[in-house]
């Protein structure tokens, strides 16, 4: 468990900042500054200095960065092991060489924008808690099809900020253009949105904050009331589940992106896991963190209070066997107290415990799963056969359950899948991603409320049709 904890995810987060290159032509152009990350790397007193910084940092040029003249700017790109091109900016400031790694991002969107955007505030069912949002519609007569975005986990603004790219944003641009009324809003502590900031708050709480998004939607005159829905990535496609299961008058489609159909606990177990694994980590030591780590999500996911649980916690991590504790880099003294108590969050314990077929079984309307072959934070096997399966039991014939091929958890054309790809990865959403779901929501709507793919295509996959065996860290 000490192997991975909160302070490796966050070293690992910053070596996603950090592009190790070799060789690309140099771009002829500067990027649009509305669409670029600027990443400062280094800075030298000569060029000599710069050349022997990028030489340490493993870097090599087809095209050799020359020295830029006093404030003039170069740019050289370059391809690294991630895989991916990184392009490099070296300014001459006041005698000064300052190098920045820039990351594009090509589908955010930018003024003048051919719809109309709309700051918003709606009640939650919940007193005091009131989202903030956006509210994005066509420029034309409507009325107009309407959707929710629910973001995943953690503490999401409207825009769904993820390895500093908007997804939601992007996603809302996308349906906007293709005819939909789009609402997003910033998550519970964020921005103006009352109440406790993730993970304070549980996915219920989240399910009626979506819900009450679409009940505003039903009072807009330019939105038509038959045909609104919800599309949530990750914890939101469980969002959207248990939003239609409690109120199949209101929630006409769902969308599932990269959404679960396991129990959170199963979930957890999977995802750690894959992510050790990505990591080279071997097979051995994967198991015997899941298992130590299987008791303690389960002492989490219990009723028991929190004093109580820590003290479980403990006695389960004494209780291991010396060479285990030796294996697993567990000190002398035991695993810190704070590090129990991340497991014990509100969230965390809802989560653990939250079974999404629970809420599947009772959805009635009109649903699409897609789930990413690459995905290693939701396993497309397990979980697409999952809820499938579970749709199918329940009777409903207007579902389609299919995984895009080379499509990781962030919904970004990927590699290998690995969260260290999310931010060097250009792209925000897929197009295939985009493409698939406004064409299924246009044939939604079209038809009065029933897919145009046939009767429960998706109900006898085998794994095969799935692919990607396991997992890794959790949602965003």
């Amino acid at each position: 468990m000490t192997k991975w904890n909160v302070q490796n995810c966050l070293l690992l987060y910053l070596s996603m900042l950090l592009p190790v290159a070799t060789a690309t032509a140099a771009p002829e152009t500067p990027p649009d500054p509305a669409r670029t990350i600027k990443r400062f790397m280094f800075s030298a007193d000569n060029f000599q200095a710069v050349d022997a910084e990028f030489q340490e940092m493993g870097v090599t040029f087809a095209h050799a960065p020359k020295a830029p003249g006093e404030g003039s700017t170069m740019r050289v790109v370059g391809l690294g092991r991630s895989g991916f091109s990184t392009s490099y900016a070296i300014d001459h400031v006041r005698g000064n060489f300052h190098v920045y790694a820039e990351r594009h991002r090509p589908q955010q969107p930018i003024a003048p924008l051919p719809y109309i955007a709309q700051e918003v505030v709606f009640d939650s069912s919940e007193p005091g808690i009131s989202p903030v949002g956006t509210l994005s519609y066509p420029a034309t007569a409507g009325p107009f099809p309407a959707v929710v975005l629910v973001a995943g986990s953690g503490p999401h603004t409207r825009d769904g900020g993820m390895s500093l790219h908007k997804t939601l944003e992007v996603l809302a641009d996308h349906l906007t253009r293709k005819g939909f009324a789009v609402l997003r809003y910033d998550k519970r502590g964020v921005g103006l949105t009352g109440g406790a900031l993730h993970p304070g708050s549980t996915t219920d709480e989240y399910a009626m904050d979506a819900l009450a998004a679409v009940r505003y939607l039903k009072l807009q005159p330019n939105i038509q009331p038959e045909h609104i829905g919800i599309v949530g990535h990750s914890e939101g496609g469980i969002i959207a589940a248990m939003a239609a299961a409690q109120a199949p008058e209101d929630v006409a489609f769902i969308v599932m992106l990269a959404g679960t159909g396991l129990p959170g606990i199963e979930i957890k177990s999977l995802q750690d896991a894959a992510a050790r694994r990505a990591e080279g980590m071997p097979e051995a030591l994967v198991r015997m963190n899941q298992m130590q780590e299987r008791e303690l999500f389960e002492i989490a996911a219990s009723d028991a209070s929190r004093q109580d649980a820590i003290a479980a916690m403990a006695a389960a991590t004494e209780r291991l066997s010396s060479d285990v504790k030796a294996t697993l880099e567990i000190p002398a003294e035991g695993i810190p107290v704070e590090a129990y108590e991340e497991l014990l969050t509100p969230w965390f314990r809802r989560f653990l415990t939250l079974d999404p077929r629970t809420y599947l079984q009772k959805v009635t309307c009109p649903v699409l799963a897609l789930l990413g072959e690459k995905d290693l934070q939701v396993p497309p096997a397990e979980n697409g056969l999952e809820i499938a399966r579970t749709l199918k039991r329940s009777g409903n014939e207007h579902v389609s359950v299919r995984a895009l091929s080379g499509i990781n958890h962030n919904l970004q054309t990927a590699k290998t899948g690995k969260a260290s790809e999310y931010f060097l990865i250009e792209e925000t959403i897929s197009p295939s991603v985009l493409e698939t779901t406004s064409s299924w929501l246009q044939d939604v709507v079209l038809r009065g409320g029933e897919a145009a793919t046939p009767p429960n295509p998706s109900y006898s996959p085998t794994i095969s049709q799935f692919h990607t065996p396991s997992t890794s860290p959790d949602f965003n």
